[in-house]
């Protein structure tokens, strides 16, 4: 009985694990139409704080169930869809993020995204962004979290994803109220590598214990601005 009990948890955790891959794609793409209908049905659930941390993005975003309750130190709602990147969150910048008047914003690059786009057209997209941020007169803060490298990625993209958090770093060096958050030491084993333990068998997407890690560091790095 034990053994069945167990090979039907283990079987549940594969089917997550594989539907998490196959229904997130890294080249699923999405419209800036497509993008305002799943976060206009986000707005119709709840009230919008004035003046949010708002935390958006696709895979790190959707799956994350705790989210800091305030950062910065105001109340934080997320908002994430299928195919959204940093490239769409620049081109459909007025309904995605002006909308929300927002004092943060927080953009945690997935990692399946990073390997799959040059260096430089992720620090494009994120140049739009804070140029939108004076065209449009907003003064929020804008957060940046480099792409970690999971298990699923190590063996393969280790070196090319250290090369884009270092882009990262020299990208936002000197610029006004922006932070790139490399992350990646709270996400490191014993034996050095990228700790399994954090993550869902698919590899890349972090479970309960891998998002706690993220929200923890997030708060830490608010609390010292405070």
């Amino acid at each position: 009985m034990l053994r069945f009990a167990w090979a039907t948890a283990l079987a549940t955790l594969l089917v997550l694990a594989l539907n998490l891959t196959l229904l997130d794609p890294a080249n699923q793409t999405a419209s800036c139409a497509q993008l305002e209908l799943e976060f206009e049905s986000e707005d119709f659930r709840g009230s919008i704080p004035e003046a949010p941390a708002l935390i958006i993005g696709n895979q790190r975003v959707r799956y994350w169930e705790t989210l800091p309750s305030s950062l910065n130190p105001r109340a934080s709602i997320s908002r994430s869809a299928p195919g959204l990147n940093p490239t769409l969150i620049n081109q459909c910048f007025p309904r995605l993020v002006g909308f929300y008047q927002p004092s943060l914003v927080v953009i945690p690059v997935d990692t399946a995204h990073a390997v799959n786009i040059d260096q430089s057209e992720l620090t494009t997209a994120l140049q739009g962004i804070i140029d939108q941020r004076t065209e449009y007169s907003l003064d929020f803060d804008l957060w940046v979290i480099a792409p970690i490298t999971t298990p699923r990625y190590e063996s393969s993209d280790k070196a090319f994803l250290e090369e884009v958090r270092e882009a990262g770093v020299e990208w936002a060096d000197n610029k006004f109220k922006v932070r790139w958050l490399d992350l990646q030491y709270n996400f490191i084993a014993e034996t050095g590598g990228a700790d399994p333990k954090l993550v869902w068998p698919d590899g890349d997407t972090l479970n309960e214990a891998g998002y706690k890690k993220l929200t923890d560091a997030l708060v830490t790095i608010s609390n010292e601005r405070k």
